[in-house]
């Protein structure tokens, strides 16, 4: 079984079912960060690993809907895409993505893990578009995100 089987497989996983392991059904857009702005008050900080897989979902789930705007627009989003991928498999973070800075130094397992859900989320999204154009580019970007998240592992 290749890797992005395995991933589209956990992404057709209903949302319900992944509660015995982390609540979230029902959540608004943007919950993520709002969690982690709720766990902020506990003494207790979230750690690293929990900060990097919600940036890496939401930094994917951004990209995805911004491809998918482009593409009902009638705009080709496939190199965007592709782009954000390659850069994303070689280096911890997306460099052209906004985000903090300066950029926080990262271990190997928090740069696995960044790694793995966004080629969690895009394996669902490249599901979901079927065998469109779009919907290849991000089934093979979820599997080039799966290898190189084993890579530094």
């Amino acid at each position: 079984m290749r890797a992005v089987d395995l991933l589209i497989n956990l992404g057709r996983i209903p949302p319900a079912a992944w509660d015995a392991i982390i609540p979230h059904t029902h959540l608004p857009a943007g919950a993520f960060r709002s969690r982690i702005d709720a766990v902020a008050l506990n003494p207790q900080p979230l750690p690293p690993i929990a900060e990097v897989g919600f940036a890496a979902a939401e930094a994917a789930s951004h990209v995805a809907a911004l491809a998918i705007d482009a593409d009902v627009r009638g705009e080709s989003s496939s190199g965007f895409v592709t782009e954000f991928i390659d850069d994303w498999c070689g280096t911890p973070w997306p460099r052209k993505w906004p985000g903090p800075r300066p950029r926080p130094q990262w271990d190997d397992v928090e740069v696995s893990v960044g790694r793995t859900v966004g080629a969690l989320v895009f394996a669902n999204v490249g599901a979901r578009l079927g065998d469109s154009e779009l919907g290849k580019v991000f089934t093979e970007g979820a599997e080039k995100l799966a290898e190189a998240s084993s890579v530094g592992v």
